[in-house]
């Protein structure tokens, strides 16, 4: 019988999520995931789920589910950050610092990012900066009032630089078709990729359910074309 999150151990049940969530980045298909991690301490209308002493306890789990997924997934080149905490749960980002590195300093992101702010020669610079236009405290945001998520949050998740312009440009409406991003060029691509990353998925949970570690499912080789080798499959 398959186990509920209200069973699992709080290392456990962060793992599933992470199999659940971000399974296109630990199979090395895309640079990073995001998603957000909500307490499974009790329901949200539970007086005690509310209370600071809930509060610190739901850090304290989540620090360590943290601190022992970052252990067994570095060696396998997957890093895992908290860019933000929210009262809906903490916004966890995981990400392949050689494939993000790629992917954010090719011509036309690079250009773009820069002049945002950005410095895509230094990967570490850049997601702090970007963690702190998530949390509203980077001037820039501060003087804009802009969103919580800023738009070339896209190029950090791997997403192709015509659909981010577009989202922009297009402020979100007029899109090919939606999936994992909306899509403004390639529908055809796009279309391919996104039921790529689910059919990975859908595997990763099989396997994992099975028994297959999560060190195990993220120790890829980052430079086979493991994208192509899935729609050879499919």
């Amino acid at each position: 019988m398959e186990e509920t999150e209200q069973t699992l151990s709080p290392c456990e049940a962060f793992e599933r999520k992470l199999v659940h969530h971000c399974t296109p980045t630990l199979a090395a298909l895309k640079p990073a995931n995001l998603f957000t991690c909500r307490s499974t301490l009790s329901p949200a209308t539970d007086r005690f789920a509310q209370s600071p002493t809930a509060a610190a306890l739901r850090d304290d789990q989540l620090s360590v589910a943290l601190r022992s997924c970052r252990a067994k997934l570095a060696p396998h080149g997957v890093r895992i950050e908290v860019l933000a905490r929210r009262t809906s749960g903490a916004l966890v980002y995981v990400y392949r610092p050689r494939l993000l590195t790629r992917a954010i300093q090719q011509e036309q992101v690079a250009a773009f990012l820069t002049a945002e702010g950005y410095d895509p020669s230094s990967l570490s610079a850049c997601i702090e900066k970007l963690h702190k236009r998530i949390c509203g405290t980077d001037l820039q945001s501060q003087m804009t009032g802009r969103c919580s998520f800023p738009h070339e949050i896209g190029f950090f998740l791997g997403y192709p630089y015509e659909d981010v312009i577009g989202f922009i440009d297009n402020e979100g409406e007029n899109f090919l078709c939606s999936g994992c991003w909306k899509v403004y060029a390639k529908e055809r691509d796009a279309q391919t990729c996104f039921c790529c990353y689910k059919n990975c998925t859908t595997m990763y949970q099989q396997l994992f359910d099975e028994g297959v570690s999560i060190e195990c499912l993220a120790a890829v080789d980052e430079d086979f074309p493991a994208a192509e080798a899935f729609r050879a499959a499919g």
